[in-house]
């Protein structure tokens, strides 16, 4: 009987339709978002939803349906659980920036926005400082090069070099260093 009891429960949740009395955790990550940690926070969050089988509401791919058709109240419910769960990944003063956004969709596009590639100069200069003030010291070879693998992947997150041919990067060390 207990068998039977998870396995629907475990379908219902498979099948994006989850219990109406599921125990549903406030935060996916522990991560916040702050003015500065988009990337990994992004990352983070999108584990949590996508885990939780909710990830086509921050991604509009489950738009609202219409309030009279008889999915909206599950609609509802399950996007309110993903505004949840952005709302209390973020610091409390980004909050009120999304807080009165009708959808979690409406919500991860402000922040993609406000923190992703938008202040790709500014964020690109403060990455690459970063980086070439990074020192070993008395990290182990594994956390520096850990922590300077981390660096870089954030740096390519945000710069977007096309290299067509080996001109190339000639090209790109004039823009890069005879500005």
């Amino acid at each position: 009987m207990a068998e039977e009891i998870i396995t629907k429960t475990d379908m219902a949740i498979d099948a994006g339709i989850a219990p109406k009395n599921e125990n549903v955790p406030v935060q996916v990550t522990p991560i916040r978002l702050t003015k500065d940690n988009y990337l990994s926070w992004s990352a983070a969050l999108e584990i949590g939803i996508t885990s939780r089988g909710r990830l086509p509401y921050t991604t509009g791919d489950k738009p609202a349906p219409s309030k009279t058709d008889p999915q909206w109240a599950n609609w509802a419910l399950e996007d309110s659980q993903v505004k949840v769960w952005i709302i209390s990944s973020v610091s409390a003063d980004i909050q009120p920036l999304i807080l009165r956004k009708p959808t979690s969709f409406e919500m991860w596009n402000v922040l993609a926005r406000m923190y992703g590639r938008k202040k790709l100069v500014l964020r690109t200069y403060q990455i690459k400082r970063s980086i070439y003030a990074l020192k070993q010291g008395d990290l182990s070879v594994a956390s520096y090069y850990a922590a300077l693998k981390t660096k870089w992947e954030e740096l390519d997150y945000h710069v977007e070099n096309n290299w067509d041919c080996g001109s190339d990067h000639a090209r790109h060390w004039e823009m890069e260093w005879m500005d």
